[in-house]
């Protein structure tokens, strides 16, 4: 009897002692798996991040290209606007002075005022002075030669094209009578204008000696007129280059 107990004392403690070990062995391999597992999730994340990182990497350098090619195109349209701008200005600067040649808009600016008339006094000995379209026009010639800019006699603007006659006594400018006395205004250096006029020997005493009564007088503000009217070409034309 006490043999029979003995076996089934030691047939429970296996069957405990078994029962242990598989619970352990089912703990052990649970744990291992989970360890696994949680192996398993930052390596999934630092692939994700190094493919994210290498993703970002290659969008920054074509954002990079991008700027840089798109810095390039302003470069080369800011040059281009440049040359373009400076070439309009040249242009601009070249067709007023066309203008101002040509006589189509009015001038202001210090220069000189000379009125020439007929003295009350006559020579003796001498006809009676009269005033001649070409005494003006030597005025004009010695002020076009000291530097004058532009030049108006009577408010007859004076250009290239201005012709001078006289009919009956009277003289004509562009075809427009002149009454005296006659003034003529020039836009220049006052003091090297003046000095012209007024040197020894020169056109103004020649005048003077004649009988012609001539005033000189510098002026910090001359005002001229643009022409009434342009000339018209039927027949001039530009030549072929």
């Amino acid at each position: 009897m006490s043999g029979k107990s003995s076996a089934v004392s030691r047939q429970v403690v296996l069957t405990a002692l078994l029962t242990a070990l598989g619970f352990l062995v089912v703990v052990q391999v649970r744990a291992s798996r989970g360890l696994a597992g949680q192996e398993e999730v930052p390596t999934r994340n630092v692939y994700a991040l190094a493919t994210m990182l290498r993703q970002e990497r290659t969008q920054r350098q074509t954002l990079e290209a991008q700027v840089a090619d798109l810095t390039r195109r302003l470069s080369v349209f800011e040059r281009a606007s440049a040359e373009r701008r400076s070439t309009t200005e040249a242009m601009m600067r070249e067709l007023e002075g066309l203008r101002i040649a040509a006589g189509v808009v009015p001038l202001v600016g210090p220069g000189v005022s000379v009125v020439v008339d007929a003295t009350q006094a006559p020579v003796v000995g001498h006809a009676p002075p009269a005033v001649q379209y070409v005494d003006l026009v030597s005025i004009v010639n010695e002020l076009w030669a000291a530097g004058a800019e532009a030049v108006a006699v009577s408010g007859v603007r004076v250009t290239a094209t201005t012709g001078y006659s006289e009919v009956g006594g009277t003289i004509l400018a562009d075809r427009q009578r002149l009454a005296p006395p006659y003034t003529i205004e020039a836009i220049g250096e006052s003091a090297t204008l003046q000095g012209a006029l007024q040197i020894r020997g020169g056109v103004i005493e020649g005048l003077r000696t004649l009988g012609l009564q001539i005033t000189i007088a510098r002026r910090s503000n001359v005002t001229l007129p643009a022409v009434q009217a342009l000339p018209t070409h039927r027949l001039a034309r530009p030549a072929a280059h």
